[in-house]
């Protein structure tokens, strides 16, 4: 079987449909990303975990006699063998890149530690796509490493397998990739439901009612267009949940659209399976 980061990677040049030879021509897995972000972030490998020692050897035995070992993790799923769902993650971090997103089309994107901003649109043409690559690599990297982190002190936290880490990565960098095309995808199934427009729920799906009007009268109007970028930037900005519903959206078109088909070609696999079961049975229907 192939490694899952090098797979996924595999699927985001192989369905990547903007300048494809260019964009990734020196794009390799892991080692390309670890190179170019070394001061940013770490490779996308687990930290072998292990107890603290300690030199005194007179110490460690009176501790180890009055006090058990602690296990980190949940101890029902280590008994049961179910491993926690790699989605909430991957919809932070995509909830993320939608915010940084939105912060660099009103004015406001942060800088990276060498002084240059940072960009993660793939409509931006001054932007090298395997620099948004990078940027959305990092933002899974660092969602990984906060996790791991966390699991050290919390015993219901599980620390990711490397496995699960390439998942969360593969799938980060390839939604984030393609956004623009599943924007598009996501507007035209919310727009094409009657009773999405109806009872008002677009938000529910992360879409701004106005949205579905530009795509149902495919205005071309570049004012028009700009203006509606900005609404949407400034909606994403201040409110956390249209970005959660977006961001949740967007992976489930991913992974079916996308992830799922080429799996199946390949008669592959990934760390906890494709399957879409985040979302809410009505959005669910609408998107899939």
């Amino acid at each position: 079987a192939l490694p899952p980061l090098l797979l996924l990677l595999l699927l985001i040049i192989a369905n990547f449909a903007v300048q494809p030879a260019e964009a990734f021509s020196t794009f390799q897995p892991a080692r390309t990303i670890t190179k170019s972000t070394s001061n940013n972030a770490r490779c996308i490998t687990l930290r072998a975990t292990s107890d603290n020692t300690n030199t005194n050897e007179d110490d460690d035995a009176s501790s180890s006699s009055s006090t058990p070992s602690k296990k980190k993790g949940d101890s029902l799923r280590d008994a049961t063998g179910i491993r926690p769902s790699l989605h909430p993650v991957t919809i932070n971090c995509l909830a993320e890149a939608l915010l940084l997103r939105s912060q660099c089309v009103l004015g406001t994107s942060q800088s990276s530690k060498d002084g240059q901003e940072i960009s993660i649109d793939t409509a931006n043409t001054q932007t090298e796509p395997l620099q948004i690559a990078i940027t959305a690599a990092g933002i899974a990297m660092a969602a990984i490493d906060q996790r791991n982190d966390a699991a050290k002190t919390d015993e219901t936290t599980q620390i990711f397998t490397t496995d699960e880490s390439q998942t969360i990565s593969g799938r980060v960098i390839g939604t984030v990739m393609r956004v623009r095309e599943l924007e598009q995808v996501l507007l035209q199934k919310v727009n094409g439901v009657e009773w999405v427009r109806k009872y008002g729920e677009e938000e529910s799906f992360g879409v701004l009612k106005k949205e579905c009007q530009f795509v149902e009268e495919e205005a071309s109007d570049s004012t028009s267009n700009g203006s509606l970028e900005k609404q949407l930037a400034d909606t994403i900005k201040i409110n956390p949940l249209f970005r959660m519903n977006r961001a949740e959206c967007l992976l489930a078109l991913f992974l079916s659209t996308v992830e799922q088909p080429t799996l199946e070609r390949l008669g592959e696999d990934v760390a906890g399976g494709s399957k879409v079961d985040f979302i809410d049975a009505d959005r669910l229907e609408v998107l899939i």
